[in-house]
């Protein structure tokens, strides 16, 4: 009796990554030898090198090449996808700046704009590590503001007139880059969404917003039929962009996929490719469900995203009386979202969530706290600072057996299988 129980004691070991952009590291894990666990990793593919990003950028969809293109341009913008989504954006960058500057593009006409929509505005620190000390020291980069230096579109959204960022409106090029990953909303990031709503006002973000919470917009994994994807998509293509850039990153936030060219085409192209790379193949249920927020684990406020590939599979992936785990190191604490904030115009009183039907839910994250949490979580939901009391959780629901299924990098998985 003493042997059986001091090895129902002993722990084994996993590890998932940890702190997207802010360390980058690896968290260990503990569950009982006993208990069956598994990880669901993704298919994944290799990082670019540069000279397979020079040549997809050569290769567009549907337009001609870029430095074809900009050629006798007076004004250019490149907007670039904040520090809330995944993949390092330098290699790519740099090369659009290199061809450029072949085709006699000075640096002065060249302006770098933040696709912040609702988020909070990048310091020097994040600039850097999103997009590379050489362009932080060549260009003038400027954050988006949801509230101010605006242009009227003359484009009405329902009742509402769009207004977007006026160093974007009043260039005569414009370039958008923003990696492409699975969204609630849109289907998958990118595309026209760095533009709706990365670089428009707040009354149009509200507006376009709230129609998906309300149920009538959206939905992950969707770009066929996705409303909110088409409404977006109608908009932006009246602005008028010039070149997208789509890129699909692997699992350590590389470049995988590079996707340049029309805003519509290239993005499909990407769509395409992330769907490839990001299947998860789930073949049984589990108890227990451990969906790590990493890529985007930066902020309580993203960490929903963990939840997002339960909505990609009809089956639910836990068992009736199962429990989800979203892991969560939250380098930045709660986060910021004009929209979704506390106090701001869309925020709710948080709510049992109808699409876990009635599992549990826990948080883990060692860098907020109770009464954060409490601001965006149903109060029948646990939250924990440490894995031991994480631990102590599962043990006392599943005292004697239990099966775990671990889900890594949980924004980016699309499952399929069960």
């Amino acid at each position: 009796m003493i042997m059986s129980a001091v090895k129902s004691n002993k722990l084994k070991s996993y590890h998932i990554p940890w702190g997207a952009w802010y360390g980058d590291e690896s968290l260990k894990i503990d569950f009982p030898v006993s208990w069956e666990v598994d990880k669901m990793q993704i298919v994944d593919a290799p990082g670019l090198q540069q000279d397979k990003i020079i040549d997809l950028l050569n290769k567009p969809y549907g337009k001609g090449r870029l430095k074809d293109l900009v050629k006798n341009k007076k004004k250019i913008v490149i907007a670039v996808e904040d520090i809330t989504r995944p993949v390092h954006l330098e290699l790519v960058l740099l090369q659009i700046v290199n061809d450029l500057l072949k085709v006699g593009i000075e640096k002065e006409q060249i302006t770098f704009l933040i696709c912040n929509g609702a988020h909070a505005p990048m310091l020097n620190s994040d600039i850097r590590k999103k997009i590379g000390l050489e362009i932080l020291k060549n260009f003038i980069i400027h954050n988006h503001n949801p509230y101010d230096n605006l242009s009227d579109t003359g484009i009405i959204l329902g009742k509402t007139p769009v207004r977007v960022n006026r160093y974007f409106h009043e260039a005569d090029f414009r370039i958008i880059v923003g990696s492409i990953i699975p969204h609630s909303f849109a289907g998958f990031s990118s595309g026209a969404k760095l533009v709706l709503p990365g670089l428009a006002d707040i009354a149009t973000l509200e507006r376009s917003h709230k129609y998906v919470m309300m149920g009538f917009r959206g939905g992950v994994n969707d770009v066929e039929t996705n409303k909110f994807r088409s409404e977006i998509e109608d908009v932006v293509s009246k602005i008028g962009i010039d070149f997208f850039i789509g890129v699909v990153p692997n699992s350590k936030r590389e470049p995988a996929g590079v996707f340049a060219g029309d805003l519509i085409k290239a993005h499909r192209e990407g769509v395409s490719f992330a769907r490839k790379i990001f299947r998860t193949y789930v073949e049984n249920q589990s108890d227990v469900a451990v969906l790590n927020a990493y890529p985007k684990d930066s902020e309580l406020l993203q960490a929903d995203s963990a939840l997002t590939p339960l909505k990609t599979i009809p089956t639910e992936i836990v068992g009736e009386k199962g429990v989800y785990i979203i892991c969560t190191k939250c380098s930045n604490g709660f986060g910021y979202h004009s929209l979704f904030g506390p106090g701001m115009r869309l925020t709710r009183k948080p709510i049992k969530k109808g699409f876990l039907k009635g599992r549990d839910l826990i948080i883990f994250s060692p860098n907020v706290n109770q009464a954060e949490f409490k601001m965006l979580y149903w109060e029948g939901y646990y939250f924990a600072d440490t894995w031991e009391s994480v631990l102590s959780y599962l043990k006392e629901k599943y005292p004697a057996q239990c099966k775990i299924s671990i889900y890594p990098n949980a924004p980016l998985q699309l499952l399929e299988g069960i």
